[in-house]
């Protein structure tokens, strides 16, 4: 949303169906933060990394469709490509 690191950078996870993702990002701008809004995609290409973020936000909306199951898909997706680098994360305090 801004070019400003002023405060934290805010890496809000977009995927097909999220819909909060400008909210998301607003809202942490006016608490003083930095947002990013990154599609799953840049991340799992390495155009992105968890690393250069503080924070990791997950906005609301139907991930992957407003189906049932669909949040399930989006579990498995971190679990199957970011285990390690989330476990890091969180790990880190972050």
């Amino acid at each position: 949303m801004s070019d400003s690191n002023n405060g934290p950078k805010v890496l809000i996870l977009h995927v097909s169906g999220t819909n909060r993702d400008a909210e998301a990002a607003r809202a942490i701008a006016l608490a003083g933060g930095d947002p990013e809004i990154v599609h799953i995609n840049q991340l799992r290409q390495g155009e992105r990394s968890f690393d250069d973020y503080a924070m990791l936000l997950l906005p609301g909306g139907f991930s992957y469709g407003d189906a049932l199951g669909a949040g399930a898909r989006l579990a498995l997706d971190l679990r199957i490509y970011f285990e390690d680098q989330l476990q890091r994360f969180v790990d880190s305090g972050r």
